[in-house]
């Protein structure tokens, strides 16, 4: 987690202090913000949980200890698949020999290769993040390694009570992209069997003072396991065009699901006589 630097990496991305700088205007009228997009948790730095301070990730990163690391870590992705230009962008960058000490790696293989696991990590797109509060976890944790479909590995059981609880079988090797497995021994097990209880706790509660205490434990315990670099967010092309007027809208790439906004201007509301 340490190696990437998401911030290296989302100047190259947006091309800021160039001539083809991509200006980026949010929903307040605040223009370049690109640090506020910036994440440090699973949870992205836009959502009401870092807003408002229910979780607080550290900002500031160590060096990263190259010796304890592989030659290469070797991160795989998928292009076929939704995202494709963004992606694109994201592997030349990653690949800079410049970056990283040069010891990142980034490989467009088929789904099939996904699926078989072989990577040190994988970079995957999400778009679990329906709105500023409510934000889907189970997109992230419990989605099945495969570019073709989007399916969601959550089994649950009834407990002694008849309350439903979360099973173990959801955290199966060859069925979540981190390949964490309940069903053999680890040293991170019992991080991981927490993690699933919290995870499912977020998302079932519809207490907010519960949603915000699983909130903070499960970026406790992220932070300790180190399971992903959560490196930026992007401004959605759906949410800005319901918000913008659409002639101030340009569009990032023909067949991205994504956009910048040049000079921001909202939408005109219509009259109700």
């Amino acid at each position: 987690r340490k190696l990437i630097y998401n911030r290296a990496v989302m100047e190259r991305f947006f091309k800021i202090g160039t001539e083809q700088q991509r200006h980026i205007a949010d929903y307040r009228g605040n223009t370049d913000n690109y640090d506020d997009y910036l994440n440090y948790s699973v949870f992205p730095s836009t959502s009401y949980y870092i807003e408002e301070q229910v979780v607080m990730p550290a900002r500031q990163q160590a060096e990263a200890d190259v010796s304890i690391l592989p030659d290469t870590v070797r991160i795989q992705t998928c292009l076929n698949y939704g995202y494709r230009e963004e992606l694109s962008e994201l592997v030349r960058i990653l690949n800079d020999p410049a970056l990283f000490q040069g010891q990142v790696q980034v490989t467009p293989v088929s789904n099939q290769r996904i699926a078989e696991g072989n990577y040190d990590a994988v970079l995957v797109p999400v778009c679990g993040y329906r709105s500023n509060f409510l934000f889907d976890l189970y997109d992230i944790f419990l989605r099945e390694p495969d570019f073709t479909s989007h399916r969601i590995n959550l089994v649950t059981t009834a407990d002694g009570e008849g309350e439903r609880v979360v099973d173990n079988s959801s955290f199966e090797e060859n069925r979540n992209f981190f390949r964490i497995d309940l069903g053999r021994d680890s040293p991170d097990r019992e991080g991981f069997a927490r993690l699933l209880e919290y995870v499912h706790g977020f998302m079932s509660t519809r207490h907010l003072g519960d949603k915000q205490a699983y909130a903070r434990m499960i970026d406790e315990l992220d932070q300790r396991l180190a399971l992903g670099s959560w490196l930026f967010s992007l401004p959605s092309l759906a949410y800005f065009s319901t918000q913008f007027d659409n002639e101030s809208i340009d569009l990032y790439g023909v067949a991205s699901q994504l956009s910048t906004i040049e000079n921001w201007k909202e939408r005109p509301r219509k009259s109700l006589f």
